[in-house]
């Protein structure tokens, strides 16, 4: 072996650990597909869910396990903000694979690659949520969303699926040309030595100003890139339409697991590797988690269907989110989005296990199919309440804390406009949050209520308790949230 190889070898088997999760979810997909599909026929094929939930928690151990440090030349880093997200991915999901089993039986649709492509997936948000250099930030953000892609397409015998699967891959491809130009660019910019985040910080803030144009145009190229894949304003025009075309467990899943990834990126790329030129990005970031803001709510607020309704608010939860991201304090940032996406996910998971409880019945669609739901099964209706009170941030439920701690930090770091603004559309989500608990509470029931399955009544029954539980506890979250991943 020449010393190249050696070299190479030593290399890689030195920093192989730090990936292990991810390298665990691509074998087990991959066998899962062949031969692993050879085990179950096409009337056991819901086994897949409970297998692939073993799996997702043998994951979140392995992540716990990955000693912290930096490999494959800088390209991947795991440390605390690594492991936060991961497991908020992780988190995310675990509930969207549970969700599945009632509706996919309910379809006909159970396979054996839906869950596999959740894995791959998956795979490339731990990769995203590590990723120290644009490359394998490109790559990481490539892996996720190529199967998503098709798991929005996935009921191939339905229009609206196949459409909404072909408009969010026409979109995402769009974007991720738009990102790779960027990078090339700040590349360019940077004296063409590295794409690492940490050097390419470092480079731009010796870059000349006749080169200014040049850092500007790649840096805002890589931000137009990045808020295509977490739908923010005005680059969210996919996601209404690929909300409401995906089977339901993969809309949750969508606006969950890889929004948390793409702001852990967010987070290491604006804060580490562009942190030098933060007066290149931070008016344009300003102006787009405003609007997201602005628009998600406003447009909320005269949707029909409920998946809709739910698209519009992750548009403006977004908005909320990037508060972090311009903070010029990234631990501090950090944190906070993490407890917020955290709030997120648990309420999110619950409403949509309600709105595919509804499709089970052959309703769920529109808001109106929510009518009288607190007669006909009224720990249902008020679960549904307790989500969507907290997705408003109506104090005392943990959804305000989680806004608070980000309201409070976007103060403290001058950005006192934009805080007023998102109260002000918190206000406005409370509106329509309150039209479906009106539907549920002040409208007559039509037919007869059905028993929930299994899955979901876990589902709504912990993400219930959760919300309560953290609601005791909201003032001590923050901290909460430090002393396990930022110690």
């Amino acid at each position: 072996m020449t010393g190249f190889a050696q070299g190479l070898l030593t290399a890689l088997l030195r920093d192989t650990p730090l990936i292990t999760p991810q390298l665990f979810l691509m074998t087990v997909a991959t066998l899962m597909l062949w031969p692993g599909d050879l085990f179950f026929n096409r009337n056991e094929k819901h086994k897949w869910a409970p297998i692939t939930l073993v799996i997702l928690a043998i994951t979140a151990f392995l992540v716990t396990k990955v000693p912290d440090g930096e490999g494959f030349s800088r390209m991947f880093r795991m440390d605390g903000l690594t492991r936060g997200f991961q497991m908020l991915c992780i988190l995310a999901s675990a509930g969207a694979v549970t969700l599945s089993v009632k509706l996919l039986d309910s379809l006909k649709q159970q396979t054996v690659e839906y869950y596999a492509l959740i894995l791959f997936s998956l795979a490339g948000m731990l990769f995203l949520c590590g990723a120290s250099d644009l490359i394998s930030v490109y790559f990481s953000i490539e892996l996720m969303a190529i199967c998503i892609y098709i798991l929005v397409a996935y009921l191939r015998d339905r229009a609206t699926s196949v459409e909404a699967g072909m408009k969010y891959f026409l979109l995402g491809a769009f974007s991720s040309g738009i990102l790779v130009y960027g990078i090339s660019l700040v590349y360019g910019a940077a004296g063409g030595v590295s794409t690492n985040l940490v050097d390419i910080n470092q480079a731009l803030a010796l870059t000349p100003t006749t080169s200014s144009l040049l850092v500007y145009a790649g840096v805002l190229m890589v931000l137009v890139g990045m808020a295509f894949k977490v739908a923010a304003v005005p680059f969210h025009m996919w996601a209404p339409d690929a909300y409401e075309g995906a089977p339901t467990p993969i809309t949750a899943f969508m606006a969950t697991a890889p929004k948390a990834a793409a702001l852990a990126a967010f987070l290491r790329v604006f804060g580490t590797g562009f942190h030098g030129v933060s007066s290149d990005w931070v008016l344009p970031l300003c102006y787009i988690a405003g609007a997201s803001m602005i628009l998600g709510n406003v447009a909320a607020v005269r949707q029909e269907s409920m998946k809709r309704l739910l698209a519009y608010s992750s548009i403006a939860h977004v908005g909320y989110m990037l508060l972090g991201v311009l903070s010029g304090d990234p631990l501090a940032g950090a944190r906070a989005v993490w407890l917020y996406m955290l709030i997120y996910i648990v309420m999110n998971t619950g409403a949509f296990a309600v709105v595919i409880y509804l499709q089970g019945k052959g309703e769920g669609e529109r808001i109106e199919d929510f009518k009288g739901l607190g007669k006909k099964h009224p720990v249902l209706a008020f679960a549904m309440m307790v989500f969507l009170l907290s997705l408003a941030g109506i104090p005392p439920l943990v959804g305000f804390f989680g806004k608070f701690y980000l309201f409070k930090l976007a103060i403290e770091q001058g950005f006192v406009t934009l805080t007023v603004l998102a109260l002000l559309t918190s206000a406005v989500s409370a509106y329509y949050y309150l039209g479906v608990v009106k539907e549920m509470y002040f409208k007559e029931p039509e037919g007869e209520a059905i028993p929930m399955g299994a899955a979901q009544v876990f589902i709504v029954t912990l993400a219930c308790i959760l919300v309560l539980v953290g609601t005791a506890f909201g003032p001590w979250l923050l901290d909460w949230a430090g002393k396990i991943f930022w110690v």
